[in-house]
């Protein structure tokens, strides 16, 4: 998998929503396919220099094709919906010291646009 520190305009900002939930040595990457994945050490995992991935934060294609169709005040309100709801999802269940072999994982989808 190939990972950018480049983030994308939706991904950017829900990372700077999600800075203070995690440690400071979990660093936002984008994936090719556009999920915004949290890495970072594993606490507890017996290689203390081990990456894994805490977090990974995607949106459904027609999520995506909606902002993509959306105009300016739309795309920033269905986004501003998207941070919330995604970001309380990502605070409420994230727990650093119960990371298992597969990383959190969230969805944006048009339940979450549409209300």
């Amino acid at each position: 998998m190939k990972l950018t520190e480049n983030l994308g305009e939706f991904n950017r900002r829900m990372a700077d929503e999600l800075r203070a939930t995690f440690a400071q040595a979990v660093k936002p990457f984008q994936s090719e396919d556009g999920t915004l994945l949290f890495r970072g050490p594993i606490s507890g995992h017996k290689d203390p220099n081990h990456v894994g991935t805490h977090v990974a934060v995607s949106l459904d294609k027609d999520v995506v094709d909606s902002l993509n169709r959306a105009e300016p005040n739309q795309r920033e309100e269905m986004i501003q919906d998207l941070l919330s709801n995604l970001g309380t999802q990502i605070k409420c269940q994230y727990n650093p010291n119960n990371i298992g072999h597969d990383a959190l994982q969230v969805i944006g989808t048009m339940r979450i646009v549409k209300g």
